[in-house]
């Protein structure tokens, strides 16, 4: 299940969240989500059926952006929502994509997160960016499986080596002035998605790892 592909994020950061500002540019026509079920399927490995399961726009909406009566915890709300878009079709697990739960928030102080481009105003230097979480399902029970960067021996792993971000520099020309802009560039279309395709072979082999 993907719920981090059909919006780029576009942020301008200045020096407090007066000065800062978020866009949020459609991009279904991108591709992405096509791209990262190719990746989980190449991670699984060869002799593994991947199943992309659809499912109706704004169902993770909830996990994103909970109402403002007291909601349950992240964890649960995306339980929920995976439960009810798996409905009968019996996987032996679910592996869902989402940014993290402040990425499409409307205000100015969210953090960088899911798939897009940012700027600081200090240095005028642009960044695309992929900040996906991967978070696997047991098919029958629906349980959390362990992520294998919250291990101790992980923990302890990167304090020497440490993992690599994906932020990756490109042409201060190249930010937008606007969402439009923004899903219309060819160029930060194909950056994107080579940094998704980055990001994803190196963190999904280790959660799809029996």
């Amino acid at each position: 299940m993907i719920a981090a592909a059909d919006r780029f994020m576009v942020r301008k950061i200045g020096f407090t969240a007066f000065d800062s500002e978020t866009l949020v540019a459609p991009i279904e026509s991108w591709g992405l989500d096509d791209l990262i079920a190719a990746r989980v399927r190449v991670a699984a490995g060869a002799g593994v059926t991947v199943l992309r399961l659809t499912y109706p726009k704004g169902a993770f909406e909830p996990f994103y952006d909970p109402p403002s009566r007291p909601a349950p915890t992240p964890g649960r709300q995306l339980t929920e929502i995976v439960r009810r878009i798996a409905g009968s079709a019996r996987c032996r697990r679910y592996v869902v994509i989402t940014a993290s739960p402040g990425a499409y928030s409307s205000t100015n102080t969210t953090p960088i997160a899911g798939v897009g481009v940012y700027q600081a105003s200090l240095t005028k230097k642009a960044y695309l960016y992929s900040h996906l979480l991967v978070t696997v399902f047991d098919g029958e029970s629906f349980a959390i499986r362990q992520n294998p960067y919250a291990t101790f021996q992980s923990r302890l792993e990167r304090a020497f080596v440490p993992r690599k971000d994906f932020d990756r520099e490109i042409d201060s020309t190249l930010f937008p002035s606007s969402a439009v802009e923004a899903a219309n560039s060819a160029a930060l279309r194909n950056g994107a998605r080579a940094v998704v395709a980055e990001s994803l072979d190196d963190i999904l082999p280790a959660f799809l790892r029996e």
